[in-house]
């Protein structure tokens, strides 16, 4: 787009400068034409420099001007030499045009003289309407450029708003989803799981009571079939319990039975994880904050579970100080331990700069 304007000031000048050029016919002699008209090309190409001396172009817009008081053949390029002077609201060259203008007409005897005074002023009048009509245009494209770019940003934000929207819907229907499977689970508990118990019991009592046959093989074969099927409602159960259990919600909520503690909680986990991996987490995060809570001096806790392409690893560590090199601590830490050996993984704790434990968990 600044191409463009470029090429639009440069046709411009070109217009003024050719202009120019046909008003110089109008004086009889010639001298000076080629040096006044290439000190205009100069001065009006100044602005169109990649490298630019500050006021460079105006100081010699300004010697320009001025010489127009005294030869006469500068006087067919003042409208080219003031484009950007008009374009940059710098009407006090204006003014000195005017005045170098009006001098040369009082002055000037000769008839075409006087003509060429008033056909440059109509030629100001031209360049003041090519240079205002330029700028406008630029001012236009400026603004428009500026829409088009805030246009793109808001676009870029609403996609990065409706996206972290769409993924807490997506988190709210998961959620709503393990609240339902809780439910589930525990109205089959509570109701199925008390009429077959209720049933398994009343068999087994029939058990007793029946002696004769075939009635005495059916009613075991009733009660047989009742403890199957119990047994597998508690493992549907049981698997429903689990698939529920939302380990970065369960770290949260855990957090928040600590208040006396800062804890920076980060969880980068892409995949389910395993259920005993998830109540080991658990376990351990708890045993670790009850430990820095009841134990540490320190109040900063950083919690991280992040999920590695062969293992999850776990890392809580505190700002607690004068910690015993040797510290390998007492029952809570024999427990966590346990659960890690438990899970196969591996147990690192470390003392410096803090109370801090590692534990790595392969997949």
């Amino acid at each position: 787009m600044g191409g463009k304007r470029m090429v639009q000031e440069i046709v411009d000048k070109g217009i003024l400068w050719i202009c120019g050029l046909a008003f110089v016919g109008m004086l009889g002699s010639k001298e000076g034409l080629v040096v006044a008209s290439l000190c205009a090309i100069g001065i009006a190409l100044a602005a169109n420099l990649r490298w630019k001396i500050p006021y460079l172009q105006e100081i010699l817009t300004i010697c320009f001007l001025l010489a127009g008081f005294q030869w006469m053949v500068c006087l067919p390029f003042f409208p080219l030499v003031n484009y950007d002077a008009v374009k940059k609201k710098q009407y006090v060259l204006l003014v000195i045009s005017g005045a170098a203008l009006c001098s040369q007409c009082f002055y000037e005897s000769d008839t075409k003289g006087k003509t060429l005074c008033a056909y440059v002023l109509v030629l100001m009048c031209v360049s003041l309407r090519l240079a205002i009509q330029t700028r406008a245009r630029n001012t236009m494209e400026v603004k428009l450029k500026q829409l088009r770019d805030d246009s793109m940003e808001n676009a870029l934000l609403l996609k990065e708003r409706n996206r972290s929207l769409l993924q807490q819907q997506n988190t709210e229907i998961h959620m709503a989803t393990l609240k339902e499977r809780n439910r589930i689970a525990r109205e089959i508990h509570d109701n199925v799981g008390h009429m077959l118990t209720r049933a398994i019991l009343q068999t087994g009592a029939l058990k007793v009571l029946v002696k004769e046959e075939p009635l005495k093989g059916q009613v075991e074969g009733l009660h047989e079939t009742l403890n199957i099927a119990m047994n597998n409602i508690r493992e549907s159960v049981h698997d429903l319990h689990d698939e529920s259990i939302d380990l970065e919600k369960a770290v949260k909520e855990l957090i928040t039975a600590f208040p006396a503690l800062e804890i920076k909680f980060s969880y980068a986990v892409d995949k389910s994880v395993d259920n005993q991996i998830k109540y080991g987490f658990i376990a351990i995060i708890k045993e670790a904050l009850n430990n820095t809570a009841k134990h540490s001096n320190g109040n900063l806790v950083t919690l991280r579970i992040v999920e590695n392409p062969g293992f999850y690893q776990l890392v809580i560590s505190d700002n607690g100080r004068d910690i015993e090199e040797n510290f390998t601590g007492g029952m809570g830490l024999s427990g966590i331990r346990e659960r890690v050996d438990n899970l196969g993984g591996t147990l690192t704790i470390s003392t410096e700069n803090g109370f801090r434990i590692n534990v790595v968990i392969m997949k």
